[in-house]
């Protein structure tokens, strides 16, 4: 596999989202803040909320949404979440955002 445009151009978050309704997953990218998204506290972590005419409504993210894989600017490789705490996820998310254009 090659890399990929959004790997060397600029700062960006990346999440592999699972979809229960559908069972799909889908990857959306996010090179700009804020995300958009507030998430449930707990593991599996859970899109809880998306605000409207945010990147993540743009992207399509639903509520009820689990995020599976998180991969950022500094970490190209996409970490399987499932396993990890919520703190260390949360912890995953905040680095990759903290490269990315926008407000805090």
């Amino acid at each position: 596999v090659g890399v990929l445009p959004h790997e060397t151009d600029r700062p960006y978050l990346e999440l592999t989202l699972f979809n229960p309704s559908t069972k799909e997953e889908l990857v959306k990218t996010w090179y700009t803040k804020p995300l958009g998204l507030t998430f449930s506290p707990s593991a599996p972590i859970k899109v809880k909320k998306v605000d409207k005419g945010t990147r993540a409504w743009e992207l399509g993210v639903k509520e009820g949404m689990e995020i599976k894989l998180v991969a950022h600017t500094d970490m190209p490789t996409p970490v399987d979440i499932y396993a990890k705490k919520y703190d260390e996820v949360m912890d995953i998310i905040k680095t990759g955002m903290g490269r990315l254009a926008g407000t805090p």
